[in-house]
């Protein structure tokens, strides 16, 4: 990475960390709130802000495309200083049922409009060591949630939530400070808008679908996002609970996903992506994961196995998601982005009821249900192996 490349990817990666923990502090803090309506409550909250990620996601990469990313980012990290903003002010007398879903909403919102903007920012600072560069975002957001729970626990018992929203809305003002500061060497300008939004939409689709590499990359994304997230916040917990684990030992076993696939992104953006072959077979890895945890009951086995989940899907991501970039024309950058934010969301959105039901008659049967997805996404991503590593196009 060049110097005046570095020295506008560093600010920028700093700030949009820091919000990155503001963000996991807050979200802990409301899921903690809505436990205390119960469990109804509780899911309601946790699955409101997926709903307009999914539906709107498409029409961020529209907007991005259209208006600039930079403008875009800033735009939607404005609007959020202000939402947090209101809502620690809000939160002061006690925050009702309504607060929580309405924050939600307006955050899932917001980041529909932001995500395909952001997701493919990196590759603004330089074509070069775009792998590298994209674990690079990958560990260091990682570990801010990673340590945004705790953080949020703790802030929780000494302010509530208009200090944990009052932190969310400073590190979105910093970040918004890094965007109108920084300018990407690379960044494309605004494509003009012909025609509706839909039009453009359909365009992109078109584009992507012509894009060799692309349709198999989304597919094997959307196996991935349909199994990891449903695993770690519908059947682990589960599986926990039927076999006796406490809550602090089920938690464990949950990090040791995160764990896994830090340790993946930190090695990619130390050495570089890893050879096809290798990145192929993690899927396996990660099935092979779920069925240990299917087997065995003991904690050190529920680790082990979901540390091999985090390795095996990162293997796989750090090796496909620079080469989907990598193959995106520079005029549809955002909207190419769009296209994965809704491969990891929506199939949440509809796996989760069904792996629900499955474990609802034994929690084994959502296991090897999700072990089967695992291995079937193996197809798509042995079809992205066998291309020609793609080169960026210039932006």
């Amino acid at each position: 990475m060049g110097v005046a490349q570095g020295r506008g990817f560093r600010p920028w990666l700093a700030a949009s960390t820091a919000s990155v923990f503001g963000d996991s502090v807050t979200f802990f803090a409301i899921g903690w709130a809505a436990a205390g309506f119960g469990a109804d409550a509780a899911s309601l909250v946790l699955t409101i802000e997926g709903i307009p990620l999914a539906v709107l996601v498409l029409a961020g990469g529209v907007l991005a495309d259209r208006i600039g990313f930079r403008r875009t980012m800033a735009a939607c990290d404005a609007a959020m200083v202000l939402v947090m903003a209101a809502f620690a002010v809000g939160a002061i007398d006690g925050a009702g049922l309504w607060m929580l879903v309405a924050v939600g909403a307006l955050s899932g919102t917001i980041q529909a409009l932001q995500r395909p903007a952001e997701g493919v920012f990196p590759r603004l600072f330089g074509a070069e060591d775009l792998d590298r560069r994209m674990a690079l975002v990958g560990s260091a957001h990682q570990i801010a949630r990673t340590a945004g729970p705790a953080a949020g626990g703790f802030l929780i018992g000494h302010g509530g939530l208009p200090l944990t929203a009052g932190l969310d809305a400073a590190t979105y003002a910093i970040v918004l400070v890094a965007l109108l500061l920084v300018r990407p060497p690379h960044e494309p300008a605004p494509a003009p808008a012909h025609g509706s939004v839909w039009h453009s939409l359909a365009d992109g689709a078109r584009t992507a679908v012509r894009t060799p590499g692309v349709v198999p990359v989304l597919v094997a994304i959307t196996g991935l996002a349909a199994t990891v997230l449903p695993l770690v916040m519908l059947a682990l917990p589960l599986a926990g609970r039927e076999r006796g684990w406490t809550a602090a030992e089920t938690g464990l076993v949950s990090g040791a996903w995160v764990a896994g696939g830090l340790v993946m992104t930190l090695a990619v953006a130390r050495w570089g992506a890893l050879r096809a072959p290798v990145a192929v077979a993690g899927p396996a890895l990660a099935a092979g994961g779920v069925v240990l945890l299917g087997l065995r009951t003991e904690i050190w086995a529920g680790i082990l196995a979901v540390g091999l989940v985090g390795v095996g899907t990162t293997m796989l991501t750090s090796y496909l998601l620079p080469a989907y970039v990598a193959r995106t024309p520079p005029e549809m950058l955002a909207r190419f982005s769009s296209l994965t934010q809704l491969a990891q969301t929506g199939p949440v959105l509809l796996a989760t009821p069904l792996l629900g039901v499955a474990a609802g008659v034994d929690v084994r049967l959502a296991l090897a249900a999700i072990a089967a997805l695992l291995l079937a996404t193996v197809p798509a991503a042995a079809r992205v192996a066998r291309l020609p590593r793609p080169i960026p196009q210039r932006v």
